[in-house]
């Protein structure tokens, strides 16, 4: 028996998903836009248009709003210690320009998910951007992202704010 869709999950679910559109649209664009104004944009292409929401965030319904600009918000704030996390999450012979804007975006929200908005644990955020990054590309990076994610969490856990940093 199939479990029916949870509709608050999906909404963030596709917040996520729309978090990862905005920044992608901003590194490749240049245009320099506040939280606030990609999520106005974002909300007039989606209020009652159920085509642009799936073709956007994946599902038929509009992300979370709150969360979409939390995540936002939160990577423009937290940008030094998200970066510096997401190098360290490369190989050695890996460096940030060889990755696609795309896959730095998804990165970059998760990265914000577990170390300084902590509202979901860990697993599930590690689960919920491997699948976002299904969405997008082939097993290599879908693998890249949940080993990167789950070597950071293990590599912080016992110290998630080291040297000066901080929620908040």
């Amino acid at each position: 028996m199939n479990a029916k869709p949870n509709p608050s999950l999906q909404k963030k679910t596709a917040a996520r998903m729309a978090a990862v559109q905005c920044l992608y649209t901003l590194a490749v664009g240049g245009e320099k836009l506040s939280p606030a104004e990609q999520v106005v944009i974002l909300k007039k292409q989606l209020v009652n248009n159920k085509g642009e929401q799936k073709l956007q965030v994946g599902v038929p319904l509009e992300p979370n709003y709150k969360l979409l600009e939390t995540l936002l918000e939160g990577v423009e704030k937290w940008q030094d210690s998200i970066d510096e996390r997401l190098v360290n999450t490369l190989g050695e012979g890996w460096k940030r320009e060889r990755l696609s804007p795309l896959l730095i975006a998804i990165l970059q929200c998760a990265i914000f998910e577990l170390f300084f908005d902590k509202d979901v644990k860990p697993k599930i955020i590690i689960d919920e951007y491997t699948r976002l990054t299904r969405s997008f590309f082939a097993e290599g990076e879908v693998s890249f992202v949940h080993a990167g994610l789950s070597k950071l969490s293990k590599k912080y856990h016992a110290n998630p704010f080291p040297a000066g940093e901080g929620q908040g």
